[in-house]
């Protein structure tokens, strides 16, 4: 009669199995971890991927005449769609946020028409076989006034991928003037109450000593190098945008993409367009370690043209070059130099011929 294996025998046969079946519960168990790990590896590859993707205004600046319309082209490189954003409600009372599908060709023609805007109707489309979908728009009684509208563009992320303005020029009656009242509003109308239209037909706007001292920088109208100081490590890179504001004539935006140094990130813009009297906004961006974007007030001042005294008075430089005077700053006379001192938030340096 046979014998039945007693516990202890069973135990240990059982431990036996349990060995010898552990190396393969082993190596299964590596091939599943291995699989799992390919996929997350390919699904970070995937949205590595899709962060690659661009979207870049064709032109800084785009013009559209009251009623009229207007081009905004946007080149793409693979990406399904984008985002497009025209206005802040904060800043100027109207936006408008759109989902675009693009061109298959990479180049994408929206069209906007300024006569829409704010009423509900057709306001942003597309041509050829890229398509909108208007997420939403700032209702309004009337179009969008007279003025500049910034332009974004994005395929995700804290950061859109460029930046640019929408000019709504006013309307002019027949003998050319604008019809606005004179004002000239946020817009761009080739002149200003105080002088300084873009043909010198009239006086050059005043500054003061005022408007120095209370500007961030204060640079001439040639090619500049300005430096900002950045809160990052060495060999980053910050995007400076120098903006037009006002009733600069011609606007423009400029961007640089320096690399940070000795906690500084020097950029070189060349403004030999503006004019004296000229206001713009110099915006610190496009890093995740800065602490948001950061802007400051920018003035040009000819040298040639000076700055008066709160007063009223001319600040004349008496002394003239060579006079031992050692308070000048590179690219500013020794009367701007002096006030120039006071806005010490940044350095900008004229560059040499």
């Amino acid at each position: 009669m046979p014998t039945q294996p007693s516990t202890a025998d069973e135990a240990e046969s059982s431990g036996r199995i349990a060995r010898k079946l552990l190396p393969a519960a082993g190596t299964v168990l590596v091939a599943a971890l291995a699989v799992v790990g390919v996929a997350l590896v390919g699904s970070a590859f995937a949205g590595t991927a899709a962060a690659d993707g661009t979207a870049d205004l064709d032109a800084s600046i785009v013009t559209v005449n009251d009623g009229g319309t207007a081009e905004i082209a946007v080149e793409t490189d693979g990406v399904d769609e984008f985002s497009i954003a025209i206005g802040d409600e904060s800043d100027s009372g109207y936006a408008l946020h759109a989902t675009v599908t693009p061109d298959d060709d990479g180049t994408t023609s929206l069209v906007l028409d300024h006569a829409e805007t704010g009423g509900g109707g057709t306001s942003l489309s597309a041509e050829g076989d890229a398509s909108v979908s208007i997420d939403d728009e700032t209702g309004l009684e009337e179009p969008i006034a007279p003025g500049s509208y910034d332009v974004e563009v994005s395929t995700g992320g804290d950061e859109p991928d460029d930046v640019g303005s929408l000019m709504v020029e006013p309307a002019s009656t027949a003998d050319g003037s604008s019809d606005d009242g004179g004002d000239g509003g946020d817009g761009d109308d080739g002149g200003s109450e105080d002088g300084g239209s873009a043909d010198g037909s009239s006086d050059p706007t005043v500054v003061t000593e005022s408007d120095v001292e209370a500007a961030d920088v204060v640079v001439e109208p040639a090619e500049t190098d300005v430096t900002v100081p950045v809160d990052l490590a060495d060999g980053e890179t910050v995007t400076l945008r120098m903006r037009s504001t006002g009733d600069a004539t011609p606007a423009y935006i400029k961007t640089a993409e320096p690399t940070v140094e000795g906690g500084e990130a020097t950029a070189t813009f060349d403004l030999s367009q503006a004019s004296h009297g000229d206001r713009a906004t110099l915006t610190v961006r496009g890093n995740d370690g800065l602490d948001g974007e950061t802007e400051h007030d920018v003035l040009i001042v000819d040298e040639s043209i000076g700055v008066e005294e709160d007063d009223g008075t001319e600040s004349a430089d008496d002394g003239g070059p060579g006079d031992g005077t050692d308070t000048s700053v590179p690219g500013f006379g020794v009367v701007v130099a002096v006030l120039a001192l006071c806005a010490t938030a940044l350095v900008a340096n004229r560059r040499s011929a």
